[in-house]
């Protein structure tokens, strides 16, 4: 079976903790938005305390997590931002 591959945009305090702003995850199976975050909480433990409250946004708009994705969908991950 074939691989796909994702890369993620990260933001706000997941950059922050990964240090990176971007991460890449490969799987060979087809994949939903709430199994990509899973499976990036498992690669990344930095990533699992805020699991409850990412949102995964596919080409610039949010989606479900039993959004199915495909291979070259632009993904970013979004948390919560506060500011005053």
């Amino acid at each position: 079976m074939p691989t796909s591959s994702f890369k993620i945009r990260l933001f706000s305090v997941l950059k922050s903790k990964l240090k990176v702003a971007s991460i890449e995850l490969k799987t060979t199976e087809e994949i939903t938005a709430g199994g990509l975050m899973d499976l990036a909480c498992e690669q990344y433990p930095p990533m699992a305390p805020y699991r409850s409250i990412m949102r995964l946004a596919v080409n610039q708009k949010y989606v479900q997590d039993s959004n199915r994705l495909q291979d070259g969908d632009e993904i970013a991950i979004i948390t919560p931002v506060s500011g005053g």
